[in-house]
């Protein structure tokens, strides 16, 4: 542990004990690893200007020495050099990163700035700024370095590298926006006294992937192909095995096909979750389990609309018995976790796909592409109100393929995937 910082009874002036955490001069607590030596310097001719500085001194005679140095730079220079108010904050560049991640999980004193994000959300922002820290880190001691004093040079150093380390334009550019929101949240919400070093930097051009979906025949030939192809799957690099077969895999793969669901969503389909209204339309009316996770909330509802095709399905699986049920539609009688039977089902219908002959590049979520491009022929632009994106052109960029022609607009409800 480190040894506890001390001032004599009458210090050099200006010469302070700060502690980053408690925003305290001269604290009275116990962070004693953190605490450094702080000196302000009023400056002369003005009412309450002052230069501030966190110096790097181990022990009381060296910070007099710097303070000292300090204050005769500022003369030779007719105090030029840049000026921190009394009331700006200062971190150095770990416990910046320690005060987003408060920010960031809404344990902020501060309240009316705190945003909900997910925790996936925060844990991808804080494992950016740490990359950031690990480039920086052999030149810089985090503890003492400000955020003030990283310059050009650290950002040509951390976008060399995240150039190196990410393939994608697309990682790439969500990797260096990370960084600039860092900095711009110390800006405008600490209100530290700087320009946003991440500010300007030439971004990648992402290019648009061919958005790829499975044809009716290629779906029928992974169905056909279960409980009759060699169900075991090698895994990894040390020959482990794996029996890929579930006995609800078909209706699994029809299910996320015939609604266009998310992999939980899909799982954890009830009976009791079906809803018609009085025009005898049938929907089923979920919680929107993306959205509300992000906002922290459960008042995001979301809409499935049963087609002819996804009604023909829940028959074949009880609809008459079971609709006023609270049972799960898919593997009622399940003993394992939701992650459990959404891992299996990905698994296998990557395993499946191989063993029916398809080369194409896709998994379970391409199913999920394949309703959303035929729901866009039905719906257009409205789209996104069932599938629940803000806009078309996400649908576009990601969802939609284009190699789709000839088709013809149906009503909402009588779509039919595969347009059959």
């Amino acid at each position: 542990m480190m040894e506890k910082l001390k001032l004599p009874k009458n210090p050099h002036t200006g010469l302070k004990i700060y502690c980053h955490r408690c925003k305290r001069d001269n604290p009275t607590c116990n962070h004693y690893d953190i605490h450094k030596y702080k000196v302000r310097i009023h400056v002369p001719g003005t009412k309450n200007k002052k230069v501030t500085k966190v110096l790097d001194a181990k022990n009381y005679n060296d910070a007099v020495v710097q303070a000292i140095e300090l204050e005769k730079e500022l003369k030779s220079n007719n105090y030029q050099k840049v000026i921190v108010t009394e009331f700006g904050n200062d971190y150095s560049i770990l416990d910046a990163v320690i005060r987003y991640n408060q920010y960031l999980t809404g344990n902020y004193e501060y309240s009316q700035f705190v945003k909900n994000v997910s925790d996936g959300h925060r844990k991808e922002c804080i494992r950016f700024c740490t990359y950031f820290c690990n480039t920086i880190k052999e030149t810089k001691d985090l503890t003492l370095t400000r955020v003030v004093e990283i310059n050009r040079k650290d950002v040509a150093k951390f976008y060399t590298w995240a150039s190196t380390h990410y393939a994608s334009e697309k990682s790439f550019n969500k990797c260096m926006g990370a960084l600039k929101a860092f900095f711009k949240f110390l800006i405008d919400i600490e209100e530290v006294q700087m320009k946003n070093p991440f500010d300007s930097y030439e971004s990648k051009k992402a290019q648009k992937k061919n958005v790829e979906t499975l044809t009716k025949e290629e779906f029928q030939k992974i169905i056909d192909v279960i409980g009759v192809a060699n169900p075991i799957s090698k895994l990894g690099g040390k020959g482990e095995k794996k029996n890929m077969y579930k006995p609800y895999l078909i209706q699994g793969f029809k299910l996320f096909l015939l609604t266009g669901g998310r992999r939980e969503e899909v799982v954890d389909l009830r009976w009791s979750d079906i809803f018609v209204n009085v025009k005898g339309i049938r929907f089923f009316s979920i919680g929107n389990k993306k959205v509300n996770r992000s906002k922290k909330t459960d008042a995001y509802i979301k809409y499935i609309p049963i087609n002819e095709d996804l009604f023909q399905l829940l028959n074949e699986l009880g609809y008459q018995e079971k609709k006023n049920s609270k049972d799960f539609i898919l593997f009622p009688q399940r003993n394992v976790l939701t992650k459990t039977i959404m891992n299996d089902l990905s698994k296998a219908f990557t395993h499946y796909k191989k063993q029916a002959g398809i080369t194409k590049n896709v998994s379970l979520k391409n199913l999920r592409k394949t309703y959303i491009t035929w729901l866009h022929l039905a719906m257009g632009k409205d789209t996104g109100i069932l599938t629940s994106h803000s806009g078309e052109q996400v649908l576009l960029d990601h969802y939609i393929d284009r190699t789709i022609l000839n088709a013809v607009e149906e009503a909402t409800l009588n779509f039919r995937v595969y347009g059959q």
